[in-house]
């Protein structure tokens, strides 16, 4: 079973972009390390950068922006892209069409140098509460087993 590790300060960056304007799709890339095979450690959520293009149902990352963002946390962290996260203004927290599209697209591409990328959906409840489902991509897209908290006392 695939899990999906956030540290408190990635889900807070998430949290933090989806609050700011609900009612406009956000996201940004995760950056992170591996635990193992099937555990992953999200430790950064940046959001879609200055030349984003943001609307109800949809989301352009600048991804000029991003590129150069990736290549930092790389270098100055260690830290390596695992994927993308995005909102949705909606309470079904399934990939669309285009969401299904922009993962393979970036499985392809070098400049990402992730195999199996994670996907990421996060939005509010009717509780206002931000949850989320994860999605790995392997050779068909498919939901992660569980996401939960990173607790560094635990995996030491």
């Amino acid at each position: 079973m695939t899990t999906l590790y956030l540290t408190p300060r990635a889900w807070k960056q998430i949290e933090n972009a989806v609050r700011k304007n609900p009612s406009l799709e956000t996201g940004g890339v995760m950056m992170g390390y591996s635990l193992g095979e099937d555990e992953w450690v999200i430790a950064y959520a940046s959001d879609p950068g200055p030349k984003a293009i943001q609307s109800p149902t949809s989301i352009f990352f600048d991804d000029e922006h991003l590129r150069k963002l990736v290549r930092k946390l790389n270098r100055s962290k260690r830290w390596q892209y695992l994927g993308d996260w995005h909102s949705h203004t909606i309470r079904r927290l399934s990939p669309s069409k285009g969401d299904k599209r922009t993962i393979w697209s970036k499985a392809i591409q070098s400049k990402y140098m992730s195999a199996s990328p994670l996907m990421l959906i996060v939005g509010l409840n009717k509780q206002n509460q931000l949850q989320a489902r994860g999605f790995i991509l392997g050779n068909s897209l498919r939901e992660v087993g569980k996401i939960e908290l990173f607790d560094r006392k635990v995996h030491r």
